[in-house]
């Protein structure tokens, strides 16, 4: 159950509210993972469908209201860099199967189809938030890698949203340290806990490999939401406020230096993102990585700069406990 602090505290309805309500029906959601270090999830439905679950916790059964809400769960390779045609292209192609009417490997499908009038959100964590910047910013011809692989231009026509959960939009630190390009303590630990692979290669948080040097604003708005919960050891190679595995700059697609120090009262407002328009600020939640994408760890969620909580009418300050025993399952279940 949602327990909320303080009398006056609630969700602005400015972002979501129009988009429900132009719906006939609450929108089919679409799990899109984040990295791998095997190919499970793209081999193998039941282990994407997995990915989402921690024991009797489950992320995609408090999402969808204990499955009333249509839901489509989407496996792709995550060893692969993000805009590769397993990674990206293979994304793409499945949320247009899912808009299609067309079922996952699970037999779950929408439950409307685009032609029918369905309305459509992707939940993505993770490195699925780095895999639909590339397909948003990709689906005009305007931009830099136009349908690189799939038909980006169809898959931005017919979402709604895109809700990013600790979406690695600017890299990670954590991955910096895996492939050597730390200090040399983050260097020798991050060493015993993966191999540098190419995805991970791809998710550094040198301007090189950055989504952002390959793809323009999304054609969609990306809406961010992450944690706060540091991981002993790890968070200790992360800047800032992060979840043990990605840091604020990126989890809130922060504009300028990737490893710049943010907290909940100083992350990057809208104004300030990664591109000009297209990400927009929601909260952020005293979960883990895992936690984020598990709905393992009901926890205080708190207000960020432009972010959606209000109290008493007003924009709640940032950095405000608004919400408890919350996880970000249930809360995206209050979104729609």
């Amino acid at each position: 159950m949602i327990r909320f602090k303080m009398i006056g505290v609630m969700l602005a309805g400015l972002y979501f509210g129009l988009l429900a309500s132009a719906a006939s029906a609450a929108p089919c959601l679409i799990f899109l993972h984040g990295k791998q270090t095997d190919t499970g999830t793209y081999s193998s439905w039941a282990a994407a469908r997995n990915y989402w679950v921690n024991g009797s916790d489950d992320f995609v059964r408090e999402a969808t209201r204990n499955f009333a809400t249509s839901y489509y769960v989407v496996g792709y390779n995550g060893t692969r860099p993000f805009w590769d045609p397993d990674a990206a292209g293979e994304a793409a192609a499945e949320i247009i199967n899912a808009t299609n009417g067309g079922a996952d490997g699970g037999g779950n499908r929408c439950a409307s189809s685009w032609s029918q009038g369905g309305s459509f959100w992707v939940i993505a964590h993770s490195m699925g938030g780095t895999v639909m910047d590339f397909i948003l910013g990709n689906a005009q011809p305007s931009d830099p890698n136009f349908n690189l692989n799939g038909s980006y231009d169809v898959v931005a026509q017919r979402l709604g949203l895109v809700v990013s959960v600790g979406g690695a939009h600017r890299g990670s630190q954590g991955a910096d340290a895996v492939c050597g390009d730390a200090s040399s303590l983050c260097n020798f630990v991050a060493s015993f806990i993966q191999d540098c692979d190419d995805a991970t290669f791809w998710l550094r948080s040198s301007d090189d490999v950055q989504v952002r040097t390959f793809s323009n604003a999304p054609a969609r708005n990306v809406y961010l939401t992450g944690g706060y919960e540091a991981i002993f050891g790890a968070s200790a190679c992360l800047t800032g406020e992060d979840d043990g595995v990605v840091q604020y700059a990126s989890i809130f697609a922060c504009g300028g230096n990737a490893d710049a120090s943010y907290n909940n009262s100083t992350v990057c407002g809208n104004s300030f993102k990664q591109e000009a328009s297209g990400f927009i600020n929601l909260d952020a939640a005293h979960e883990n990585h895992s936690d984020e994408r598990d709905a393992s760890d009901a926890d205080d969620r708190r207000q960020i700069p432009d972010g959606i909580w209000t109290c008493n009418g007003t924009s709640c300050a940032p950095d405000t406990v608004v919400a408890s025993g919350m996880t970000t399952a249930s809360f995206i279940s209050s979104l729609y």
